[in-house]
């Protein structure tokens, strides 16, 4: 990864990082799941057509919030690679 996208990558998980730490989105997230539980307890057994939808609403809430942890991760593992260009660039300047 070059420095540009790595910078790229640091900006976008901490904006990431904003979102998964904002107060309201996180209640949206919650507010969601327990609709979808609920929703899913509440159905008939025989009702399967809803309960897979219930399902994959669920999994795609999970996914939503495993996209942006991923993000972060990847901001992470950018600004740790940034980390050791600057290193390696302050050793090469001292060793001149």
């Amino acid at each position: 990864m070059n420095e540009g996208k790595a910078r790229e990558a640091v900006t976008r998980a901490a904006k990431a990082e904003a979102l998964l730490r904002n107060e309201l989105l996180q209640e949206g997230f919650d507010y969601l799941e327990t609709q979808f539980i609920e929703a899913w307890r509440n159905s008939e057994v025989t009702d399967n057509e809803s309960r897979e939808r219930l399902y994959q609403l669920l999994k795609n809430l999970e996914a939503l919030k495993g996209y942006f942890n991923t993000v972060i991760e990847d901001g992470k593992m950018a600004n740790a690679q940034l980390e050791q260009v600057k290193t390696q660039n302050n050793f090469n300047t001292r060793k001149r």
